[in-house]
């Protein structure tokens, strides 16, 4: 199955554009639909960190988010997942409050996730494992 790329602009708005996207993929690539569900809350959490965190509140409309993701075959199979932007690393406020949680679900939803920033945007990659 040919590898999902995607790229928008960072606004909120373009996060049901993007998991309505990856629904149509994860579904042509045989992606079974529990794991489908995993995979639009996890790249949403990191699409929003994208949105919210990289750009700064002048620089949102110029900013932009990348996803790909393609299936591994193997036992077990996955989803290989990258979402990048290319704005600043913000650190996590000593006290988030309710907020912040989105790398812990991220955590939670996916394996072999990492997290690589530097001076021209951040990329998190992750994949998330189901049975053949």
């Amino acid at each position: 199955m040919p590898r999902l790329r995607l790229r928008h602009r960072a606004h909120p708005v373009e996060l049901g554009r993007i998991r309505r996207r990856i629904g149509r993929w994860a579904t042509q690539s045989g992606v079974p639909e529990d794991v489908t569900i995993d995979l639009q809350l996890a790249v949403g959490e990191a699409v929003a960190n994208g949105v919210e965190h990289a750009y700064g509140t002048e620089g949102a409309d110029d900013g932009t988010v990348e996803v790909e993701m393609e299936v591994r075959d193997g036992l077990p199979s996955a989803v290989v997942v990258r979402v990048a932007d290319h704005g600043t690393w913000r650190p996590a406020p000593q006290s988030p409050g309710f907020r912040g949680r989105g790398l812990l679900m991220i955590d939670e939803l996916a394996q072999r996730v990492q997290v690589l920033c530097s001076p021209g945007g951040t990329e998190v990659f992750f994949e998330i494992a189901y049975p053949a």
